[in-house]
């Protein structure tokens, strides 16, 4: 009979082996975004964001103000950018914004 191999592992590499399933990540990045909302875009931005969805790597955004929706057309690639930052990785490619 042969012996199991025991298997060290950090807490956080056991993390990630358990985060690299792609659902999950997905999902977890969705969260994470969805709860630094307004710390990554500010109050004013947060408080006219009606929803917040990940399909891949795309986040859309809707919004209930189309001032704010036209203004964040501009500034798009910024907030890709500090999106990033916040999430220490390219979590997010492009964003669609309704």
């Amino acid at each position: 009979m042969q012996k199991k191999q025991n298997h060290s592992f950090t807490l956080e590499e056991a993390l990630q082996m358990i985060v690299s399933d792609k659902k999950i990540k997905k999902g977890l990045n969705e969260s994470v975004i969805k709860q630094e909302w307004s710390k990554i875009m500010g109050e004013a931005i947060a408080k006219h964001t009606t929803g917040l969805y990940m399909k891949g790597s795309e986040l859309t955004v809707y919004f209930n103000s189309s001032i704010i929706r036209n203004e964040f057309i501009y500034h798009k690639d910024k907030a890709i950018g500090l999106i990033n930052d916040a999430m220490g990785y390219e979590a997010v490619t492009d964003i669609i914004i309704k």
